[in-house]
């Protein structure tokens, strides 16, 4: 996987924001069907640990999910499957980073991502929505660092595939 450039990340958020709702239904259906054990961590596990803390937080985090899914989608194609014993192994190596992180460590080298224009546009968006309202400013950091293990997840599905853009 390669970085995507400006004018093709604009061009798949662009993609993510026009889809009407059955498309986008589909996108999720195709997501819960290929990758449950996946899905399951990033629209359970994950958006739920925000939720518990704070439910707009907790929705707007889904919200973000659901475009880097079509972002990912539109720009790399299908993603390869995996299975519950790959998602347990992930699970281990982002419960080390996520340690890291809150013990202010250096971040561990598989939290390096690969589209970090992307992964700034999405922090950038929850700093923006925290900043509403003030009961959703100290879920920010939780919130973004729930959205780069999500993204960590997502593009190791694609460490093997290399596609272009559509």
């Amino acid at each position: 996987m390669t970085p995507l450039s400006d004018k093709d990340l604009y061009s798949a958020i662009t993609y993510a924001r026009n889809l009407n709702e059955i498309e986008g239904q589909q996108i999720l259906t195709d997501f819960h069907i290929e990758q449950p054990a996946l899905s399951g961590t990033i629209f359970n596990i994950f958006s739920g640990v925000i939720d518990n803390n704070n439910r707009d937080m907790g929705a707007y985090f889904m919200d973000l999910c659901f475009d880097y899914l079509c972002v990912y989608s539109y720009a790399f194609g299908k993603a390869n499957s995996q299975t519950e014993e790959w998602i347990i192994e992930k699970m281990g190596e982002i419960q080390a980073g996520l340690t890291a992180i809150k013990n202010n460590q250096i971040t561990l080298p598989q939290f390096t991502i690969v589209q970090r224009k992307f992964y700034d546009v999405l922090k950038d968006s929850i700093v923006d929505y925290a900043n509403e309202h003030p009961a959703r400013i100290p879920y920010i950091e939780m919130t973004q660092n729930m959205m780069l293990a999500t993204l960590n997840l997502i593009e190791s599905l694609y460490v093997k595939k290399n596609k272009t853009l559509h």
